[in-house]
């Protein structure tokens, strides 16, 4: 068997794999499911999903700008799909699966394997960043005493920027590296990495918005503080499902913060009932995004693969000035 045929399988058993898991927990969790979904406005679910694919979009594209500064051939449609298809692989056990699907994909498109993979990892870092950097912000803002949380959030995101940015820093972390591995460490460029952070902020407002508008579906009377309120908890529930590896998409862990920090705002029931249609909506968003982007990738131009030895001219590039 051929390697492009085994990576095109192996993209496709991700895909099928991820949607049987979704599958699996909405046939496990039916009843929570059908009684929250019994009380919800369906209108504003549907906001929410737009909220929802909205924050997946914005994510995919700034994949590809990430993979289009390493200079690899990144088409907007059949990138997205590339993405979308890959993101079904998060809900496979294992926490490595959407690295594997999205990188593997890319790579049998356009993309050496090293430059896919790191790109793809360094989109995951900069959306985990973005969402801490949106949790600091609001922690400091929430009516409720979140500010010791949002200092400290703050206070390793500065520390980070800084171990990046300074010289220094930047020789110590190389010598470190090169005592435990035989390659050459390259750390991004601090302006450029910054930006990339910064363009996951709306990610997360968006995020937010699949959790608002599910409150707003169950009855829910929103202000001002309870807005901030519940973009800290989204922030604050997502980055405890990215950090808890091997849970597939983050199930249980995410709705449990959200759950544990929302209770004593909207009463137990209601936060139960806005995690349980918030991951419903999320699924849905994932489901539908990964059918709409193959749909219209189809009618794209398929791009010319680059050989994998321009590996490490492109991983040079995200150092470039």
């Amino acid at each position: 068997m051929s390697r492009s045929r085994l990576v095109n399988l192996i993209g496709i058993a991700i895909g099928v794999a991820g949607i049987a898991f979704v599958t699996s927990r909405i046939i496990r969790d039916r009843d929570a499911i059908a009684d929250a979904m019994a009380s919800a406005d369906l209108g504003w679910l549907v906001v929410g999903g737009v909220a929802g694919g909205i924050a997946m979009a914005l994510i995919g594209v700034n994949w590809l700008l990430i993979l289009r500064r390493a200079g690899a051939a990144a088409p907007w449609r059949r990138g997205m799909s590339w993405f979308f298809v890959g993101q079904l692989g998060k809900y496979v056990p294992g926490g490595i699966w959407p690295i594997v699907g999205q990188a593997e994909l890319a790579h049998r498109g356009a993309t050496p394997r090293g430059a896919a993979y790191s790109s793809t990892a360094m989109s995951m870092v900069t959306t985990f960043l973005g969402a801490a950097a949106v949790a600091a912000i609001t922690g400091m803002m929430t009516p409720t005493d979140h500010r010791a949380v949002a200092a400290a959030i703050a206070a390793l995101l500065v520390l980070l920027f800084v171990a990046i940015a300074s010289p220094t820093a930047r020789r110590a972390l190389d010598r470190l590296a090169q005592r435990v591995t035989t390659r050459t460490l390259r750390l991004p460029d601090p302006r450029w990495f910054a930006l990339v952070v910064a363009r996951h902020l709306p990610v997360w407002l968006a995020f937010a918005g699949m959790n608002i508008f599910a409150a707003v579906a169950l009855g829910v009377e929103l202000d001002g503080p309870l807005v901030v309120e519940l973009v800290f908890v989204t922030c604050v529930s997502w980055m405890a499902g990215f950090v808890v590896v091997g849970v597939p998409g983050g199930i249980g862990v995410r709705e449990a913060i959200f759950i544990s920090m929302t209770t004593a705002l909207l009463g137990a029931d209601i936060a139960v009932s806005v995690a349980v249609l918030s991951r419903v909506v999320s699924i849905a968003v994932d489901l539908v995004g990964a059918a709409v982007s193959v749909a219209v990738a189809r009618s794209a131009p398929v791009p010319v693969p680059l050989d994998d030895r321009a590996d490490e001219v492109m991983l040079d590039r995200y150092a470039a000035p």
